[in-house]
């Protein structure tokens, strides 16, 4: 705990010391037994006691839950870190530079929907690539070897309305988001661990989506300089 909170978890535990004497004497007095007052009609001054001690039962374990949650964080830097940099490599401030969302930020429908390159993917395309491998390590880290079909890994265009763009998109931001929710609430010991058996480790496998978010992020603007010219 904090030191402020320290503070208050101390004086929380004197006043609830001096308060359970206060009615365990009182109980004693009226004959029942100190345990039972839970189960027994109270008058009302030792029931404003009892009241005040229910109180700071309850802050206390507010206290000692927050504490628990803070020795996880503590427990938890390099989860963190690695879900910071699959971050930027998404949606920005990557050290090598344009991220996944700032490289497409400025792409419509058409531009999305293009052929520049000859056997090359379009940018639509590639972006629909890309969530379904961020859906797949997401899957895996659920338990589920999301092996992709083709039509899967590289699903098709049929609509390139510019509302359906940025559907794509939106879609590819909302899985980004679940998968850095997956990854944030990981146990940092599986991250040596296979990620499924026979698969690679946790570590990896999350290491393997921003690599994929890069490699693509590249790709994609490329694609933007060809459609441009």
């Amino acid at each position: 705990m904090t030191r402020g909170a320290d503070s208050r978890y101390d004086k929380l535990l004197e006043d609830l010391q001096r308060i359970e004497a206060q009615v365990n004497r009182a109980m004693l007095r009226r004959g029942f037994d100190p345990a039972q007052v839970e189960t027994t009609a109270l008058p009302e001054p030792l029931s404003i006691l009892a009241a005040e001690r229910a109180r700071i039962c309850e802050e206390l374990d507010l206290l000692r839950t927050e504490d628990s949650e803070m020795v996880f964080e503590m427990n938890s830097v390099e989860i963190k870190r690695i879900e910071d940099q699959l971050r930027r490599a998404f949606e920005g401030g990557a050290w090598h530079g344009p991220a996944v969302l700032e490289v497409l930020r400025d792409v419509d429908a058409r531009a999305a929907a293009a052929h520049p390159i000859s056997n090359a993917h379009s940018i639509w395309e590639l972006v629909l690539h890309i969530a379904a491998w961020e859906g797949a390590c997401r899957r895996r880290l659920e338990g589920d070897r999301a092996q992709l079909s083709d039509e899967e890994d590289w699903p098709a265009v049929t609509d390139t309305s510019e509302s359906a763009w940025q559907a794509a998109k939106e879609t590819l931001a909302e899985g980004h988001r679940e998968l850095r929710k997956k990854i944030l609430a990981l146990d940092e010991s599986r991250l040596d661990q296979p990620v499924m058996e026979g698969l690679s480790s946790v570590y990896i496998t999350i290491h393997g989506a921003l690599q994929h978010d890069l490699y693509h992020a590249g790709q994609i603007a490329i694609l933007k300089k060809a459609v441009a010219s």
